[in-house]
């Protein structure tokens, strides 16, 4: 099982999701159950705390303190994803992701598996990434990414570059 004990950051959008609920819930019971992957999860991150100075700073126009805590923000976010040994994002149609955009960007360019999630399907995911990221890549929903990565789990991507460190072929 080449999964086993490999990390997985899951990207998406937090400042800007409707209810304010962390659809990373089930993905990660999931992976670590199904797949023992490590997850790390930015929404059930302790620099959490720090929102509402955020949202304080925002409101009050205090740029220099909204600059200092956003900047730790972005800072802990991609550390993360340069620890991470692949990368989920949740790309739902018509959503601001900022921080999600930066996080796939980064992974991509180090070379890492970077795999996103559409629940409305793959055609609404942005034309932008068909640029960089393999369409094979790209899903309709959580069930197709899981079956993918049960082929994962089981050696029948070795042929793709991208899995090169995963597989220990590098």
């Amino acid at each position: 099982m080449y999964l086993k004990n490999t990390r997985c950051y899951l990207s998406g959008a937090i400042e800007h999701c409707e209810n304010k609920t962390n659809w990373r819930l089930e993905p990660k019971v999931i992976l670590h159950e199904q797949f023992g992957v490590q997850v790390f999860d930015p929404f059930d991150d302790p620099k959490q705390q720090w929102v509402p100075t955020l949202e304080k700073a925002r409101l009050e126009q205090n740029y220099d303190e909204l600059s200092k805590v956003a900047r730790n923000f972005v800072r802990k976010d991609l550390c993360l994803v340069d620890r991470c040994d692949f990368l989920i994002a949740h790309v739902p149609y018509k959503v601001p992701t900022t921080g999600t955009v930066h996080e796939i960007i980064n992974s991509n360019n180090a070379k890492k598996p970077t795999l996103l999630v559409c629940p409305q399907g793959k055609e609404f995911i942005s034309s932008w990434y068909y640029g960089f990221i393999p369409h094979k890549f790209m899903f309709s929903s959580w069930e197709e990414l899981y079956k993918y990565l049960n082929e994962v789990n089981v050696g029948l991507h070795k042929n793709e570059d991208k899995w090169s460190f995963v597989y220990e072929l590098i």
